[in-house]
């Protein structure tokens, strides 16, 4: 199994948040013992293309719980509950409100503005939401193509 970039360097940053500098929502969530929060500032998606990502993890059940209210998360179908007993994730993404991501991304004329957005992707199997704030069409290609392919092999494995 070949390993993820984007997950060992947030395993890192686990290990280094203080000298990591805090974002707005690092701060928000810091004070919960009952999720991890680590936060990088103009992490590496791609060559020459960066955006600032906060990781949220559900220590135990109930900090997933909190996690599933607080932003408002789909609860996963029978056949995906199943997919995950066997070990298998189920992921998902969307664009939120980047000042406050429980919310939905706000509109303006009837279009998603996505100077306000940023993309929340989900790791059901690892109790584990992913905030990406971006700030240019070209961070938000490359975070998108990211969380569909993560969705794609989720996809892939389960029906293997």
């Amino acid at each position: 199994m070949k390993p993820n970039r984007f997950l060992i360097a947030v395993c890192l940053t686990l290990l280094c948040t203080a000298a990591v500098g805090q974002t707005d929502l690092y701060n928000r969530y810091a004070s919960r013992t009952d999720i991890r929060v680590a936060s990088v500032t103009n992490f590496t998606l791609d060559t020459g293309i960066t955006a600032d990502v906060t990781l949220l993890e559900a220590i135990d059940e109930s900090g997933w719980q909190w996690l599933c209210q607080e932003f408002h998360l789909a609860v996963p179908t029978q056949e995906q509950q199943q997919q995950m007993d066997e070990g298998w994730d189920v992921a998902m993404f969307t664009q939120r409100n980047r000042h406050d991501p429980t919310q939905p991304a706000p509109v303006v004329n009837e279009q998603i503005d996505q100077s306000q957005s940023c993309y929340v992707g989900v790791s059901y199997l690892a109790h584990t939401l992913y905030i990406f704030c971006c700030t240019t069409d070209r961070q938000s290609d490359v975070v998108v193509n990211y969380l569909i392919e993560k969705m794609r092999r989720s996809i892939r494995k389960s029906s293997e």
